[in-house]
């Protein structure tokens, strides 16, 4: 069916349809008018009727009831009238045939099958009803009207649709016109004719789409070149793509989602050793060609589950390593090829990384290796950059100023030191030559060396550089001790041999005076001894010093018949009177050296004596305290100060209060020596003018008990 058939018959039904609501409306109308009105008169005229016979009912005067029904039937188009009673008819005249009929009033058009339309009204006086009047209207020609009416509608109805009709297949044919000219348009353009025009005819829609149309064809036209260009250069640029897979290093293999292989490169059949005869890889079914490959590797049976898993997993995987058969390496990469979020391809790339590995693992072994030495190393290092920020600091320079590698991370080699001196507040810094001297407070006061060396490649350029710093407080203070050493030594020993010179001048001039030259000769011998004495002593605190404890010889021995070799020679002679000796029954063994247990007791009760008066008496005391033996030595001398406490074991140290009295001052540095070997703890309480006390104490080591001896 043509559109302009179906254009004719589609607006000759909407006109049919509205013509036939309309005059089916227009007819009822005038039905309902018509009906109205004929009820409205049939009504009227039976009240009046009713009205006018209701005296001449209720006095049954039957003459005036014939006068009033001949008066009503004087009305256009009444058939017939009749008064009744309660009982019978009174008065009727009119058509005899309708007369004859049984009376039912009619409410409707529908309801009148005789042609007359029936009605009545009572006859009602004072609320009562004494009878009733009917009368019948001829309807015939009210029908007839209507009969006419609804020719004369369908009439124009029929005229209206052929004028219709005619009207419609003229505006189709203007219609199809042009919609058969954009058929032939589109059909041109199906068969590949991009760029076809069609002539445009007016201003209208049908015109507008014309001219879409072939404003359509003109951009499609357009497009299809450019098309054509851009094919020819994807497929120049896939001509390129190909050619440059082929040359990559990797071996890249690209499957679609049925696991069918779609581009591979020649370096995969290489790294591989696909064989020839196993034929062209494209095409071929992604299994078969994994268990070809899996020969390859170290282990065939694992490798097809682990490349598969990483494909069910469905996420990018780069640097996945596998082991080949040969021992070479091969790194993995996996990429799902993804178009509007939907995967449509998966991507392999592999890679023969055997050097790399190898290379890596051995720049990893030597970095191992030199961050152990730099670990291990008691030197501070800071490591700067080609851009001349820190990049590392080792463990030993953390140790040295508190900064830790946070810190000092990232500061430029121009504000390093300042960044430093906040953090060690530095004191002093000495630039000597080749050198800086740098002394910090924090996290405790030392003296750093520090060093700097520039790092260059093999071309000579700059690429780093390196700070190395050294812990040189020991050796600082060392020099120190040993030039305020040489100065004691030499003041010290200069008194005992001026005397000895004094003593040796006055004997060689008076060689006749026997006193005198026994005077002399005690004076040497006491000058010697003392000499000797302070001899001993510094070497007892060289050998110490020099070989940490190595020369002691220490045992597991009786503490008490220790302690009574080292009194005995006290408990005899003057001194005995001013010594007093407090030992318990029994005391445990301890590690101990004899021979430096017996110095020490005779250092500290040889300065208690020393510092005593004439009639003080010196209190030695041993007890078991806790887990400790306490040996303590107390005199009632001089006494020293907080200050002249905290100095006491300086080597050639003397309290200003003790100025005048004979001894080197090595007494107390040697007695803590011999402690600190030990282990043991010492301690002095003094009061000035009140006197010292030392004590020592010997953590307990054994439970083996000794009685003491009954002479002490």
């Amino acid at each position: 069916m043509s559109f302009r058939l179906k254009t004719v018959l589609g607006i000759a039904l909407i006109e049919a349809v509205l013509l036939a609501v309309l005059v089916f409306s227009s007819l009822s109308e005038l039905r309902h008018m018509g009906e109205e009105q004929l009820r409205q008169r049939a009504q009227t005229t039976a009240t009046l009727f009713a009205t006018t016979a209701a005296d001449a009912v209720l006095g049954s005067d039957l003459a005036s009831l014939e006068s009033f029904v001949n008066e009503v039937l004087k009305n256009p188009g009444l058939v017939y009238a009749r008064v009744r009673d309660r009982q019978q008819t009174l008065a009727q005249q009119g058509n005899a045939a309708a007369m004859q009929r049984a009376f039912t009033a009619d409410l409707r058009f529908a309801d009148v099958d005789d042609g007359v339309f029936d009605t009545s009204a009572p006859i009602e006086i004072g609320g009562e009803v004494y009878g009733s009047v009917e009368i019948g209207l001829e309807i015939e020609h009210l029908q007839r009207e209507l009969s006419r009416a609804k020719r004369t509608f369908s009439g124009i109805a029929f005229s209206e649709m052929l004028l219709t009709a005619v009207f419609s297949l003229v505006l189709g044919s203007l219609l199809t016109s042009q919609l058969r000219s954009l058929t032939a348009g589109t059909r041109a353009v199906g068969e590949g004719r991009f760029g076809f025009q069609i002539p445009t005819r007016g201003r209208d829609e049908i015109a507008q789409s014309v001219q879409a149309f072939n404003r359509m064809s003109s951009s499609l036209a357009g497009l299809m070149a450019e098309n054509e260009r851009q094919r020819n250069d994807l497929e120049a640029n896939s001509n390129q793509l190909t050619t440059l897979l082929d040359n990559l290093h990797s071996a890249i293999l690209m499957t679609d989602m049925r696991g069918v292989v779609v581009h591979v490169n020649q370096r995969f059949r290489a790294l591989f050793k696909v064989p020839e005869q196993f034929g062209e890889l494209v095409g071929r079914d992604y299994a078969d060609l994994l268990r070809q490959i899996a020969t390859a590797y170290a282990d065939p049976r694992q490798i097809g589950m682990a490349l598969q898993a990483i494909v069910d997993a469905g996420k990018p995987v780069h640097d996945r390593v596998f082991e080949l058969v040969d021992g070479r390496l091969i790194e993995t990469d996996y990429l799902p090829l993804l178009a509007d979020g939907v995967q449509y391809a998966h991507l392999w790339d592999h890679r023969d990384v055997t050097e790399r590995v190898v290379a890596q693992q051995q720049v990893h072994e030597r970095r191992r290796q030199l961050d152990t030495v730099f670990d291990l190393s008691p030197d501070g290092f800071v490591y700067f950059d080609a851009d001349g920020a820190v990049a590392f600091v080792n463990k030993a320079f953390t140790q040295m100023t508190g900064m830790t590698s946070e810190q000092a991370a990232g500061t430029p080699r121009h504000r390093f030191f300042p960044v430093m001196r906040v953090h060690c507040e530095i004191t002093d810094i000495d630039d000597s030559e080749g050198f800086r001297l740098i002394r910090t407070s924090l996290p405790r006061p030392r003296v750093l060396s520090c060093r700097e060396r520039k790092l260059q490649d093999a071309e000579g350029n700059g690429t780093a550089h390196v700070m190395y710093f050294r812990d040189v407080t020991t050796e600082r203070e060392l020099d120190a001790v040993k030039n305020e050493f040489l100065t004691t030594a030499a003041n010290e020993l200069r008194s005992p041999l001026g005397r000895i010179l004094v003593a040796a001048g006055a004997m060689l001039g008076r060689s006749d005076d026997d006193k005198e030259r026994r005077e002399a000769l005690q004076l040497i011998h006491g000058e010697a001894a003392h000499l000797a004495d302070m001899l001993d002593d510094l070497l007892s605190l060289a050998q110490i010093g020099t070989q940490a404890g190595r020369a002691f010889d220490i045992r597991q021995q009786p503490l008490l018949p220790l302690l009574g070799d080292a009194l005995a020679p006290y408990l005899q002679g003057e001194r005995h009177k001013h010594l007093e000796v407090h030992l318990p029954e029994t005391l445990p063994s301890v590690p101990v050296d004899a021979v430096k247990f017996k110095q020490l007791i005779a250092n500290l009760l040889d300065n208690a004596f020393k510092f005593s008066p004439d009639e003080g008496v010196v209190v030695t005391r041993v007890q078991v305290a806790g887990d400790d033996v306490v040996i303590s030595v107390a005199d009632q001398g001089i006494g020293m100060t907080q200050q002249e406490v905290a100095a006491v074991f300086e080597p050639f140290y003397r309290a200003d209060s003790s100025r005048g009295r004979t001894g080197s001052g090595l007494g107390m540095s040697l007695v803590k020596e011999i402690v600190e070997v030990h282990g043991w703890r010492i301690g002095i309480d003094s009061v000035p003018g009140e006197g010292t006390a030392v004590s020592v104490a010997i953590p307990l080591r054994a439970v083996r008990n000794v009685s003491a001896p009954a002479a002490v």
